[in-house]
């Protein structure tokens, strides 16, 4: 009986420090992706114009004038499903669904958006999806 909980007891406490080591990298990976949340939602304010940033601040978007055409768009906080052009009287009107390549934080999506549409409008649209 005596080796039996014995042999229970080493199980269980090799099966914690078995499991520690994933629950470190998954804190890790947490920490690291908060970081480049971080990191990504400064550099958009950062390049934000004072209006843009207070719109930003205040509602979670803001909006771009089109380098080509003049249109205006709003970029929604997000990485995908979250540009919409805009009419004169502020209704969204068709969204337009373009992001950059690899798994970005949001504040890097946006920014590559805004960038993209404030100097590269019509190549941003001919390869957005329209939805």
């Amino acid at each position: 009986m005596m080796l039996t909980w014995l042999a229970l007891v080493l199980l269980v406490g090799f099966l914690c420090w078995v499991a520690r080591p994933s629950s470190i990298r998954a804190s890790n990976d947490e920490r690291q992706q908060q970081e480049a949340e971080a990191k990504g939602l400064a550099l958009l304010l950062e390049n934000l114009d004072p209006r843009q940033r207070e719109q930003y601040d205040r509602s979670g978007y803001f909006d771009v004038v089109g380098s080509e055409t003049g249109r205006r768009y709003r970029i929604c906080h997000g990485v995908s499903r979250n540009v919409s052009e805009l009419f004169d009287d502020n209704r969204l009107g068709a969204g337009r669904c373009f992001m950059p390549r690899g798994n970005l934080a949001a504040g890097d999506c946006m920014l590559a958006q805004k960038i993209m549409l404030e100097n590269c409008e019509e190549e941003a649209l001919r390869v957005a999806l329209r939805f």
